[in-house]
């Protein structure tokens, strides 16, 4: 036929009833449905290349490319939609709305809107700084995508969050559970929900069956030398594979070799569901008990602390009259300067963020952030917030004392009001906001909080591993290797930390009260400060206590971990997910792993009925 352009064309896409081919110089050709002439849309996209492109309606299409670069063609118009970072690699639309593209150091992205904005998803840690060469966003329920250096990531749809927003990394176990295929791998196509092809540099070329734990390699009659480029299934069982030296294999059996005579592995038999699921049942066990452990140890430190903090008698009065009231005036001078000045860094931020009325109440949460997903975290403008209210509260309480730090008065519309803000214990109060914060709030969004908005995984998980990263101590490369490696992980034992911490501190609190005032009285006529008091002779007193509560939380704890699993964390009950998507025994999977809780959360409750038995006082 006639060649339209000198341009190499190395990208194509059909759907619609259209064809699109393309080339890296950005040289566009579209055929729309029922139209015998291809069209000539070549735009100047700049100095970036072209990388891959989509059809996402019948005239229109999105393209993507070096340095972040994305466009969108409609209306015989393109619009500049580009995200500034990695270069973008591929694209693919599952209808005209949403779509995935990806590209290297892990970069995903996600749009709801034909391509118009586009929001970041994180990458499985294993994947955070590979190149993601090829994605297919398959179905509702499933999305594939590629690594060049021979990685298979996925995306399933959970409970109450869509495909591509959760990524987990796919282990082999035909590769001894390695998330490595050891393939320069070019391109995945997906025949059916579980069932996939991959190709490859070096004549690879591979199937598999079952979401990916065992891939197979395919008969290639072509030297090892072929390098295959690309796999497209015209149904569930035609498809062709084409590669280097204008190579071009067709297949009708969906790319797998002529059945020899092999066994299918029945399911039906609950002894071979057993054999299957053990091993995924028993890793994700470790992962529970490896977050309830730390989560543990992490919410009982908050929750003593916390405690200390709540039980302080320190008050306002008290830190005022040992001054001279010259002092304290000036004190709070300074408190209003400091107060006045932060919050005026902070106004041009609050007046940028477009909040009307009662929005208001969200400008917390809009100074962190105020860029959206193209900006930095700004922790910092909270800090300023927290403090410049503070201080200039602070400020002026100290301002207008007159000496006698006593309760105001005040008359309402016939009724008697007291004021007492010399009352205020300062610790008090701080631990008072942070429990009523995670005492109030779902534990399922202090989850998606902490992972995806805060992302503490990345902020502390990565630098931790690297400071490790030279470490042989048996401890020291467990949290290495384990934990910190394994954004999911440090986020799901913060979040578990945290929260437990806050109903630690009220159980612990209520211990405290229960000690009798004279314990206090005696520690402080010995010579003891608070904090040593509290330390040496109100707190051993205390846990001693409280240990039957504390079992129920930390109980309570362990229980919550299945949480995790909205975070891609591959804990038990992500697991016996996973196991469903393959078995389909719901009753079988779902059964083990109650079963699994019970010895975690028994053995738990012995142990502290022991600890309780022991500590006992006569």
């Amino acid at each position: 036929g006639e060649s339209l352009t000198s341009s190499d064309l190395t990208i194509s896409s059909s759907g619609y009833g259209s064809f699109l081919a393309a080339s890296s110089d950005g040289t566009i050709l579209l055929k729309p449905t029922n139209d015998s002439s291809w069209l000539d849309i070549t735009f100047d996209f700049g100095n970036e290349l072209i990388y891959g492109a989509c059809l996402t309606n019948v005239s229109e299409l999105v393209i993507v490319g070096g340095n972040g670069t994305i466009w969108t063609y409609e209306m015989q118009e393109w619009t500049n939609r580009s995200i500034s970072g990695w270069d973008l690699l591929d694209v693919s639309f599952l209808d005209s709305e949403r779509g995935i593209a990806v590209g290297e150091q892990g970069t995903i992205l996600f749009s709801e809107d034909s391509g118009k904005s586009w929001d970041y998803r994180d990458a499985p840690t294993e994947a955070s700084s590979s190149t993601i060469t090829d994605v297919e966003f398959f179905s509702e329920i499933r999305a594939y995508a590629i690594t060049a250096d021979g990685g298979v990531i996925k995306s399933s749809r959970e409970i109450n969050t869509a495909v591509g927003f959760l990524w987990n990394m796919q282990y082999f176990e035909s590769e001894g559970n390695s998330p490595n295929l050891g393939e320069n791998l070019t391109s995945i196509e997906v025949a059916t929900t579980n069932k996939f092809l991959l190709s490859g540099k070096q004549g690879y070329l591979s199937m598999s069956k079952d979401g990916g734990n065992i891939v197979t390699r395919q008969t290639n009659p072509l030297d090892n030398s072929t390098s295959f480029n690309d796999i497209t299934m015209m149904d569930s069982f035609n498809g062709v594979a084409v590669g280097s030296n204008g190579s071009l294999l067709v297949t009708e059996r969906s790319g797998e070799n002529e059945q020899i005579g092999f066994e299918v592995m029945d399911f039906s038999e609950f002894g071979n569901f057993v054999d299957y699921s053990k091993g995924m049942l028993i890793s994700g066990l470790y992962a529970t008990v490896n977050i309830v452990m730390f989560g543990i140890f992490l919410g009982f430190f908050l929750g003593v602390s916390l405690s200390m903090m709540k039980t302080s008698p320190t008050t306002l009065k008290e830190i005022s009259q040992r001054r001279s009231l010259t002092v304290v005036r000036i004190a709070g001078a300074i408190f209003t300067v400091i107060g006045v000045s932060l919050l005026r860094h902070l106004i041009p931020i609050i007046r940028n963020l477009g909040l009307d009325g009662w929005e208001y109440i969200y400008a917390p949460i809009g100074i962190i952030n105020p860029n959206g997903i193209t900006g930095d975290l700004q922790f910092e403008n909270l800090l300023f917030l927290i403090l410049g209210v503070s201080f200039l509260l602070l400020g002026i309480l100290f301002v207008s004392a007159n000496g006698e730090y006593k309760k105001s008065h005040f008359n309402i519309m016939g009724r008697d009001f007291a004021w007492n803000p010399w009352g205020v214990r300062p610790l008090n109060f701080l631990a008072t906001i942070y429990t009523d914060v995670f005492r109030n709030t779902p534990l399922i969004v202090q989850f998606l909080f902490i992972h995806f908005g805060v992302q503490i995984g990345a902020i502390i998980g990565d630098p931790g591993a690297e400071l490790l990263e030279d470490s042989s101590n048996f401890i020291l490369s467990f949290l290495r290797d384990d934990i910190l490696s394994n954004r999911a992980c440090v986020s799901a034992i913060f979040a578990l930390g945290l929260n437990s911490g806050a109903y630690q501190c009220e159980t612990i609190r209520g211990a405290i009260s229960a000690i009798p005032s004279g314990q206090m009285e005696a520690g402080r006529s010995i010579g003891l400060n608070y904090m040593q008091t509290m330390r040496l002779v109100i707190m051993p007193q205390a846990i001693r206590i409280c240990i039957p509560p504390m079992g129920n939380e930390m109980v309570n704890l362990v229980l919550n971990s299945s949480l995790a699993m909205v975070i891609g964390y591959s804990e038990l009950t992500r697991k016996a997910k996973l196991i469903n998507a393959v078995t389909f025994q719901v009753f079988w999977s779902y059964g083990m792993v109650l079963i699994s809780y019970f010895i975690v959360t028994w053995t738990l409750a012995l142990f502290l009925r022991y600890l309780e038995n022991k500590t006992r006082i006569p």
